[in-house]
């Protein structure tokens, strides 16, 4: 099967801080140069005023921690705010800082990563997704006991089409987060729904895609996996409502033209 759409999950996970890092108490690289230091100071406590998160501030807070950066060009977490200041600014720019202070930083901080990560895959062109998976292998190497790179992982094998590695990605992270004693959030319960149908496993996507909460089962992607599913399992049960149902499902997919032949052909009555 083609994949029916290019699933764009935004991780709930996106903007990962440890609360006295994003406080800016502890620093990876921090620097011995007291103007960097002043610059970054000044920034971190202008950012936390901006409550309001008014872009006229941010703009200033951002070119502040780039001055910071400037003043020590190994100060990787001047670099990292920066980042984070232009990306709370839609700057297309974000990634590209997200992208030198991880670089700077060495593989120390899995803040960077996810950051980094997230906002390729905010992206969505070719060369940033190669960049999230990139980075998602990253955070497996180096930060092993998190779930994340594995989620990520997982996410982007529905555009790099291995989505039987994804599916086992997804199973490790969905372990690593009851490890952590962490609740599923609902867009991991809607990603291993949708990788257990890329691998036909339709009775299992069918009982995940379910369990799906929220908005999810708004998406145009859960409506195409749900619909599909519905209509597999109803095949081998011999379900005539269940079949209904999922032309009733499909029916509501707005984006049609967009779906493969192969799918279209199966709710062709």
């Amino acid at each position: 099967m083609k994949h029916i759409l290019t699933i764009l999950f935004i991780l709930a996970a996106n903007f990962i801080f440890s609360q006295n890092y994003f406080e800016g108490k502890r620093l990876y690289c921090k620097s011995e140069n007291p103007e960097a230091m002043k610059l970054f100071n000044a920034g971190i406590e202008t950012l936390h005023l901006n409550k309001s998160l008014n872009k006229k501030y941010l703009k200033m807070t951002s070119n502040i921690f780039y001055k910071a950066y400037e003043a020590d060009t190994t100060f990787c977490d001047a670099m990292f705010f920066a980042g984070y200041t232009r990306r709370l600014l839609d700057d297309k720019y974000a990634l590209t800082c997200y992208y030198m202070a991880d670089s700077l930083a060495n593989h120390k901080s899995i803040e960077f990563k996810t950051n980094l990560a997230a906002e390729a895959l905010r992206f969505g062109n070719e060369g940033s997704m190669k960049i999230a998976r990139k980075t998602y292998n990253e955070i497996i190497t180096y930060f092993p006991d998190s779930p994340e790179g594995y989620y990520g992982f997982a996410l982007t094998s529905t555009v790099f089409g291995d989505v039987d590695k994804g599916l086992e990605h997804v199973d490790i992270a969905i372990k690593k987060y009851d490890l952590m004693d962490i609740k599923l959030r609902d867009d991991v319960v809607f990603l291993r729904g949708t990788l257990l149908t890329l691998n036909k496993k339709y009775e299992q996507g069918l009982e995940a895609l379910e369990k799906t909460n929220g908005a999810y089962k708004k998406d145009e992607n859960f409506k195409i996996h749900y619909a599909l599913c519905l209509l597999k399992v109803s095949e081998i049960k011999n379900d005539t409502k269940m079949k209904e149902k999922a032309f009733k499902v499909y029916d509501k997919i707005k984006n049609k033209e967009e779906l493969s032949e192969e799918v279209k052909a199966l709710f062709v009555i």
